[in-house]
């Protein structure tokens, strides 16, 4: 079992040595080749996790098999800018450097490389998630509510291969936000898996490992992926969940989920069963200044309250990032340089 806490306080404290080591400015340079920096460092952070009692391979194991883990105060979030009003660029301070080398760092001990994809945000490893300024689709989706959903659930399944596309890199195992600041308690909520499939029935689950459901891109990928591949990523018959042998995954994401053939009752029942499930199993992670949550893209769906429509100032910014297990991965799967952006 994994000592939350202990792992919170070491990885605090090892973490804001390290950057006040090297300094600020020559860290955040070396956090640009994120493989790099963590073979660097990775031997001093295991060091000092195994002097405090701390089980890296446990921490593994934990992060690849639980839905998330919620570690608390690991960032250092005194002497904050503003809010920043857009994803891109992440302000490069104290707060901002320590979450990225968190990241890299518990992301390799956790045998995950940290990535980001060419079709979003152009291929930024980092990103703000804060309310956007201006009008348009994308500020009203970064001021409300949103639902359950995997990041990147039209990408394949680690292990798998879309046959259409097949250069297409897997979906990240794992989505690390990172919190600087939350003042109205804004909850990140986390939907188990394994909870939502002790709630169906085995036909039910049979259905959602069949090619019942569509899947359309995420909003964040999609004009990218147009960009990419010249055309819209469309999952046209596809499965939910999908046994792997670490265990039954899932990619979902309720507005862009829909069912291949609307007259298919069976199919429907099953859509609306699972759904219902993830509801019923949904638990509120409330973050604050410091914290870092890992959230397992494979064995959870995450979503979010209503976030509000104050912008910049002391208002909530969150950062985030993707981890994969790379091992195996082809260089087809990424697009060249830098080696983090995967394809597309």
């Amino acid at each position: 079992m994994v000592e939350v806490e202990a792992l919170s306080k070491c990885t605090a404290v090892h973490i804001k040595q390290l950057v006040d080591q090297a300094g600020l400015q020559a860290a955040n340079i070396a956090l640009q080749d994120p493989e790099t920096f963590a073979d660097r460092h990775e031997v001093a952070y295991l060091e000092t996790l195994k002097a405090s009692g701390i089980n890296p391979t446990e921490v593994r194991a934990y992060v690849r098999d639980k839905p998330f883990l919620h570690l608390k105060g690991v960032i250092d979030t005194t002497n904050l800018p503003d809010t920043p009003i857009k994803w891109l660029p992440v302000p490069e301070v104290f707060a901002t450097v320590a979450a990225r080398a968190a990241v890299v760092l518990l992301g390799r001990i956790c045998g995950m490389e940290t990535v980001s994809y060419g079709s979003e945000n152009d291929g930024a490893l980092f990103v703000n998630l804060v309310t956007l300024e201006g009008e348009g689709r994308q500020p009203e989706k970064s001021r409300g509510p949103m639902k359950g959903h995997t990041d990147a659930a039209s990408f394949p399944f680690r292990g798998t291969i879309n046959p259409e596309y097949p250069r297409l890199a897997p979906s990240p195992d794992v989505v690390y936000l990172a919190a600087f600041r939350n003042p109205d308690e804004v909850a990140t909520t986390v939907m188990s898996l394994e909870c939502a499939l002790n709630e169906l029935e085995e036909r039910h689950k049979a259905i959602l490992k069949g090619d019942c459901i569509v899947i359309k891109s995420q909003q964040s990928f999609a004009r990218g992926i147009q960009g990419q591949l010249k055309k819209a990523l469309t999952l046209d018959g596809t499965n939910v969940l999908h046994e792997s042998p670490e265990g039954t995954w899932v990619r979902y994401t309720h507005s862009n989920s829909l069912l291949k053939d609307e007259d298919d009752a069976d199919a429907a029942e099953a859509k609306v069963r699972f759904e219902k499930a993830c509801a019923a199993c949904a638990v509120s992670v409330s973050l604050e200044p410091g914290d870092l949550l890992l959230v397992n893209n494979r064995k959870a769906l995450h979503g979010r309250a209503p976030v509000g429509d104050q912008v910049g100032g002391t208002t909530r910014w969150l950062l985030r990032s993707y981890g994969l297990d790379t091992a195996g991965l082809d260089d087809a799967r990424r697009h060249g340089a830098p080696r983090h952006k995967l394809f597309p």
